[in-house]
């Protein structure tokens, strides 16, 4: 609003045009943020058909960073309301839920053995060659490689 006082009072728009401006911007406010608001029951769980829409939009997103408020905005929660809830429901925090996801992901790449080990964490969403290496082993209890070679020898 005081943006809009201040080109009126500079002149550089009138009045009607000012009010019109305040009209649209009070809307698009509304339906952005509007939604968040009838949905801010702490005490509303997350349905089957919310989990699924999170787990389409990992899928497709394996590869991105995944912030824990793009899956809240999914579901028409706040951040700190989604992680309580999906962790309610699902047992997991959805930042490992991801982490999860993407090892689950990399399992696949390196049982199908024709990407390179930079290639799998890169597609899997992880930033570094170590990192991916890391995070692998702790959820697997084996390195990438040995992985990818285990998988070879019981092929054979």
């Amino acid at each position: 609003m005081d943006t809009l006082d201040a080109l009126q009072h500079a002149g550089l728009i009138d009045a009607a045009c000012a009010d019109v401006f305040a009209d649209v911007i009070s809307v698009h406010i509304a339906l952005r943020y509007g939604h968040c608001a009838a949905s801010a029951d702490p005490h509303t769980p997350l349905t089957r058909q919310m989990l699924t829409r999170i787990e389409v939009f990992v899928h497709e997103h394996i590869a991105e960073t995944i912030l824990v408020e793009q899956l809240a905005v999914l579901v028409h929660m706040s951040a700190s309301n989604f992680a309580r809830v999906f962790k309610t429901a699902t047992g997991t925090p959805p930042h490992m839920y991801v982490i999860h996801e993407r090892v689950k992901f990399a399992r696949t790449m390196l049982c199908e053995g024709t990407l390179t080990l930079v290639e799998v964490g890169a597609r899997a969403g992880f930033q570094t060659q170590q990192h991916f290496t890391d995070v692998f082993h702790r959820h697997t209890g084996v390195t990438p490689r040995a992985f990818r070679l285990a998988h070879r020898n019981a092929g054979s």
